[in-house]
């Protein structure tokens, strides 16, 4: 009885140890997660704007981060300028008065989004205030476009704006392709120096799992679970020690992104660019 009581006693410790370090790892690997430019998303979502946002500027602490952003932006902001031009040109089609206020007010407001195109394309990406600029810049760039989908839906009735969306669907541009390549070759190098870093806390040699990823031999979730076995061979002392290094810069990496909003929201401006 004793014996099997013992043997019952080593294989709960044994399984204890199992799902602790299961749960260890499972940890490390959301902790991977953040610390790497996970989402590759290029165009803003339409859920919580702030939460949005904090997401987005935890990456700019680097010059890296920041071009990135501020290149996601750029393109998000010319595919809504291409839309309305294409929009202003069907109402054309249509019928519409281009001497009408409403229809003048849309060329109006295209030509303010030019305008917010314009310093987004030169808004220094090293500057210590990158962040204030692309924070000002998404909020005007939001706002002009929000002003355009209203105008429309003063001109025009349902059933002409979802015709006017089905041709839109149609909208090929190739500048708007080499944007998304550019955005895509910047995360992976952003990427691959956020993984290089990891190794380096790991204190692995090997890093042909990183160099497999930045050729696209290799999936980054592939990447990160390689990654998380090596981590899985350690003593549970160096894994803590790890989980804790990339945890603190998370922590540091949103508070820092939560300042900036604060400090966006006392009235400060993203200054000369």
């Amino acid at each position: 009885m004793l014996k099997t009581l013992l043997k019952w006693y080593k294989k709960g410790v044994k399984n204890m140890r199992k799902i602790y370090s299961l749960l260890m790892m499972l940890v490390l690997l959301i902790s991977i997660s953040s610390i790497v430019l996970a989402d590759e998303a290029e165009d803003p979502k339409e859920d919580d704007i702030v939460t949005e946002t904090e997401k987005e500027i935890e990456v700019m602490n680097n010059s890296l981060g920041a071009e990135i952003r501020l290149l996601q932006l750029e393109k998000a902001l010319l595919k809504n300028i291409l839309k309305g031009e294409m929009v202003v040109q069907v109402l054309i089609g249509l019928g519409f008065n281009t001497t009408e206020n409403n229809t003048i007010e849309l060329e109006s407001i295209l030509a303010k989004m030019k305008v917010v195109l314009e310093e987004i394309k030169v808004a220094n990406t090293s500057s210590n205030e990158s962040v204030q600029i692309f924070v000002t810049l998404k909020n005007e760039s939001k706002n002009l476009t929000t002003q355009f989908r209203e105008t429309i839906r003063e001109l025009l009735n349902d059933s002409s704006i979802r015709e006017i969306r089905e041709k839109i669907k149609e909208m090929v541009s190739n500048e708007l392709d080499n944007y998304g390549k550019r955005i895509r070759n910047l995360i992976r190098q952003f990427n691959v120096n956020q993984l290089y870093r990891l190794y380096g806390m790991v204190g692995e040699a090997n890093s042909s799992f990183v160099n497999d990823y930045f050729n696209g031999t290799l999936p980054l979730n592939e990447t990160k679970l390689q990654l998380c076995k090596i981590i899985n061979n350690m003593t549970n002392e160096k894994k803590y020690e790890i989980f804790s290094g990339i945890k603190g810069e998370n922590i540091r990496r949103k508070i820092h992104a939560q300042d900036a909003i604060e400090n966006m929201g006392k009235g400060k401006g993203h200054g000369k660019h």
